[in-house]
């Protein structure tokens, strides 16, 4: 399982503490995170990519590459996430 968490890092400063404790959650349940910084080419491409139009924004996605779920806008609170990692 991956998180793929896509940041602004002009508009984080004010959302620090949350990503910091989704960032925590995600690294004690051995979930690998790439943060993808939707200010460069390459992240606004990604975020492109997975149809992402607002930040912060979270996507797990399977070893096989399939998306299980997108949250944009909010973080989600952990048990959410475990909900969704519960379903593959």
């Amino acid at each position: 399982m991956k998180a793929l968490l896509f940041l602004s890092e002009k508009s984080t400063n004010s959302r620090r503490s949350s990503v910091d404790d989704l960032i925590k959650n995600l690294k004690i349940n051995n979930i690998q995170l790439e943060k993808v910084d939707i200010d460069s080419a390459r992240g606004a491409e990604r975020a492109e990519s997975y149809d992402v139009v607002s930040f912060p924004s979270l996507a797990l996605i399977r070893e096989d590459g399939a998306v299980v779920n997108i949250w944009q806008g909010e973080l989600p609170d952990y048990s959410f996430i475990s909900q969704s990692v519960g379903h593959i």
